[in-house]
C-alpha cells in the first residue's frame, strides 16, 4: 500500500513538472513574419483582397475626357487647342457627336476616348464621343501658352488632374494627364490610397495644391485610384485581409514595379510590388516608414519569388516603431532631428518640406530646374 502510495505521489509529481514545461514561453517567430500592431481604429478599418487582373484592366484603360476650343473640324476628323496651348487632331471614326448645334470652330467641346496620347501624337487615341461643354466647366480660350510660363502662379491653389502613372521614384510621381503632357508633383506627405497599385499605365486621380503649368513641383496632396467619382469607397490604411508575412523598414527607393527598404534589422530588400496595393496616410518619400505584406519567403537580401500584396504606413498607430532624438524626444520613424522637425539624413529641412537632394526647395515649390529630379 505504501508502495502504491509512493508510486501515486511521484507520478503526480512528473505531470506537475510537464505541465510546467509547456507552460514556458514558445521562441518566437521573427519579427518580419509578424503583421504590427496597429491602434483600435485601424484594426477595425474595411480592407480588400488584391484587385482582379480585370479590375487593373479597367482602371488602365478607363475613359478620358479633355476639353479644348475648337480649332477646325470635318466629318472625318476634329482639330482642338487644349488648355495647355496644344493642338491636337482627333480622328471621328466611329465617334458619337453629342453637340447641339454642331463642331463649329470657336466653340469648346469635350472629346472623350480611350488610349493614351503623347505629346501631340493622338494615334493611340480612339474618340468614343464629343460633346458640349459641361455647364460650369471654365472654356477653354486662345492666348499665351501655358507651356512658356516661366514661374509658378503664387495663386493657383488646390486642383485635381486625372492620368496615368508613367514613372514613379521615392520622391517624385509622374503622370501622364488625359491632355497628353506629363505632370510631376512630389507625394511627401499625400494621401495614397492605390487598389491597382503604383504600376505603369494605372489611372490616378491626384490632388494638389500648387500652379502645375509653371516650372516648379508640386506637392500631390492625395492619390487615388478608386475615389468616388468611379463608384468606389477609399479603403483605410491597415494590414490587408489573408494570410500574409510581413516585413517594416525606411525606403530606400522605389519604382513602378519594385520598392527598395532597409529592414528594422539593417538588412536592405528589394521586394516585387507590381501587384499591391499601396496605403499611405503620410505619403512616400527616401526615408518614410513603411510595412510591405508579402507572400513567398525572405532569405537574407535574396528576394527571389518574394510579391509584395500591400505597401502602407502605421500613421497614427503604435505599429511605427518609435525612437528618440538627441535632445530626448520621439521620432514617428527614427528620422526626427535634435530640434524635431528636421531629419538628421537631410530628407526634410527647416520647413518640414523640402528635400537635400534637390528633390523639393525649401520654399516646397519644386526642385531648381523646375522638371524633373
Amino acid at each position: 500500500m505504501k508502495r502504491m502510495t509512493l508510486f501515486l505521489a511521484l507520478f503526480a509529481s512528473a505531470a506537475i513538472m510537464l505541465t510546467g514545461c509547456k507552460s514556458e514561453p514558445q521562441e518566437t517567430e521573427p519579427a518580419t513574419t509578424e503583421a504590427p500592431i496597429m491602434t483600435e481604429a485601424l484594426t477595425e478599418a474595411p480592407t480588400t483582397e488584391a484587385p482582379t487582373e480585370t479590375e487593373k484592366e479597367d482602371s488602365m484603360n478607363r475613359t478620358r475626357e479633355l476639353k479644348g476650343l475648337v480649332k477646325s473640324s470635318n466629318d472625318a476628323s476634329l482639330t482642338i487647342q487644349t488648355e495647355r496651348g496644344k493642338e491636337l487632331t482627333f480622328s471621328l471614326t466611329g465617334a458619337d457627336i453629342q453637340v447641339a448645334n454642331g463642331i463649329q470652330a470657336g466653340s469648346n467641346v469635350t472629346v472623350m476616348y480611350k488610349g493614351t496620347i503623347n505629346g501631340t501624337d493622338t494615334a493611340n487615341a480612339r474618340v468614343l464621343m464629343v460633346t458640349d461643354l459641361a455647364a460650369g466647366e471654365t472654356p477653354v480660350t486662345e492666348g499665351e501658352l501655358m507651356t512658356e510660363a516661366e514661374e509658378a502662379d503664387p495663386n493657383a491653389g488646390a486642383g485635381t488632374l486625372g492620368g496615368t502613372i508613367s514613372d514613379l521614384s521615392a520622391d517624385r510621381i509622374v503622370v501622364l494627364s488625359d491632355d497628353g503632357d506629363s505632370y510631376y508633383f512630389s507625394m511627401y506627405g499625400a494621401d495614397i490610397n492605390l487598389v491597382n497599385g503604383m504600376q505603369e499605365g494605372n489611372y490616378v486621380t491626384v490632388e494638389y495644391n500648387g500652379d502645375i503649368y509653371g516650372p516648379d513641383i508640386v506637392p500631390a496632396t492625395s492619390i487615388s485610384d478608386n475615389s468616388a467619382a468611379n463608384g468606389e469607397t477609399a479603403v483605410a490604411p491597415g494590414s490587408p485581409a489573408g494570410d500574409y508575412s510581413y516585413v517594416s523598414g525606411t525606403v530606400e527607393d522605389c519604382g513602378v514595379s519594385a520598392i527598395t527598404i532597409t529592414d528594422d534589422e539593417g538588412v536592405t530588400l528589394s521586394i516585387d510590388t507590381s501587384g499591391a496595393t499601396w496605403y499611405l496616410m503620410d505619403g512616400i518619400a527616401s526615408g518614410a516608414y513603411v510595412t510591405i505584406a508579402y507572400t513567398g519567403t525572405l532569405s537574407g537580401t535574396d528576394t527571389t519569388g518574394v510579391k509584395g500584396v500591400a505597401v502602407y504606413d502605421t500613421a497614427g498607430s503604435t505599429g511605427n516603431a518609435d525612437t528618440t532624438a538627441n535632445d530626448g524626444t520621439t521620432a514617428d520613424n527614427g528620422t526626427t532631428a535634435d530640434d524635431g522637425t528636421v531629419a538628421d539624413d537631410g530628407m526634410v529641412t527647416d520647413d518640414g518640406v523640402v528635400s537635400d537632394d534637390g528633390a523639393i526647395t525649401d520654399d516646397g515649390a519644386g526642385a531648381d530646374d523646375g522638371a524633373e529630379v
